[in-house]
């Protein structure tokens, strides 16, 4: 298998730099901020600038390569159709105080799990099902499969990823019992209308606890995940580890989910956007951890995506970087006089200084539900 090249970095003491010394590698603080660029001569006063802040330890880029990362399917798109039938079945019957039985959606959790534990890549595969008239139950279907690979992940047990993948999927029953001119408004809520929004964890919990079969656990994902660390969140405003871990991970999967995708009053924001949300939220709001697991174990592209690179020239993504995920393997889009497409050799994109990817033209990682 053919190597990616990624970059870590190396904690040193100050002491173990010298005068004279020619730099191979970037010189960078603890901070990650550049110190002193590559090929640059250790000069007296930069040393003594060093010393005289404080400065202790520097950081060293370090240049390894790791086997590149061949997108394979993370859930078969025949198991993600049908547990769409199951999960709208069950969360309408639900809803409805009518007989239901949550074994359809366990069976399908158990199909997710094995697909997540046979899955070989280090990134989660973001390839949803959209199906805009149908938000509700797509989005718990797609917050699941996210969840579930975040769970593997963390270094969850898999009887822990059974309960997460289930939780996640009933996570918005409540929503079924708001009025959808309110969930498909295009304006901004009102008070009155954020009220009735803020209910639908609640109405999941007291729809759930009629059903013995439904453990705690899993009701807790439904009830606590839209709770914050630092206590500004809902139903309860519950604080740090008062929230339960898998409505914490359920909490990332579904804003991430959310963020993501077209809503009758915004647009998908860009994946950059979510990243610094998620991030800026990270050990204030959401878990430190989950956050840091998640976006290191994304990524922007899928195989196949045509992008457009900053030279202006179309390329199509031909392998994933795991180490460096916005710099994939790619190959041209070379047109032919008589209108053909043929495609180069592939391109190392965490190899050029300025060759970057500048947007997407097409999405052709998005699997359509008819």
């Amino acid at each position: 298998m053919e190597k990616a090249r990624g970059v870590r970095t190396e904690r040193i003491p100050l002491g173990k730099l010298e005068v004279g010394q020619v730099l191979t590698t970037t010189l960078l603080d603890e901070k990650g901020q550049v110190l002193l660029a590559k090929g640059k001569q250790i000069t007296r006063p930069f040393l003594e600038r060093l010393k005289a802040r404080g400065q202790e330890y520097v950081l060293l880029e370090i240049l390894e390569e790791v086997e590149a990362v061949a997108a394979t399917e993370d859930v078969p798109l025949e198991v993600k159709k049908k547990t769409l039938e199951d999960l709208q079945d069950t969360l309408t019957a639900l809803s409805q105080k009518k007989s239901a039985s949550i074994q359809p959606l366990e069976q399908d959790v158990r199909r997710f799990v094995k697909g997540v534990r046979d899955h070989r890549e280090v990134v989660i595969p973001i390839i949803q099902l959209k199906k805009h008239d149908d938000f509700t139950f797509t989005h718990s279907l797609n917050v699941s499969v996210i969840a579930v690979f975040l769970g593997k992940f963390l270094g969850l047990g898999e009887e822990e990823i059974r309960l997460l993948g289930l939780g996640a999927l009933l996570h918005d029953l409540g929503k079924l019992h708001i009025p959808q001119e309110i969930l498909q408004k295009s304006q901004p809520l009102t008070p009155e209308e954020y009220r009735i929004i803020e209910k639908h964890p609640v109405t999941a919990l007291k729809i759930l606890d009629e059903y013995a079969a439904i453990g705690g656990r899993i009701k807790n994902v439904a009830f606590e995940h839209h709770e914050k660390l630092d206590g500004s969140g809902y139903p309860r405003r519950l604080f740090g580890r008062d929230i339960s871990l898998l409505a914490q991970i359920t909490a990332v999967a579904d804003i991430y989910e959310a963020l993501t995708s077209d809503r009758p009053y915004r647009k998908a924001l860009p994946l950059f956007e979510v990243v610094e949300y998620l991030m800026g939220n990270a050990g204030y709001k959401l878990d430190e951890k989950v956050v840091t697991t998640f976006v290191s174990h994304i990524s922007p592209y899928q195989v196949g995506d045509v992008v457009r690179l900053s030279s202006g020239e179309e390329a199509v993504v031909a392998r994933l970087n795991p180490i460096l995920p916005f710099r994939p393997f790619v190959r041209l889009r070379i047109k032919r006089p008589d209108g053909t497409v043929v495609l180069s050799e592939e391109i190392d994109l965490s190899r050029s200084l300025i060759l970057t990817i500048v947007g997407e033209i097409e999405l052709q990682s998005q699997i359509q539900v008819e």
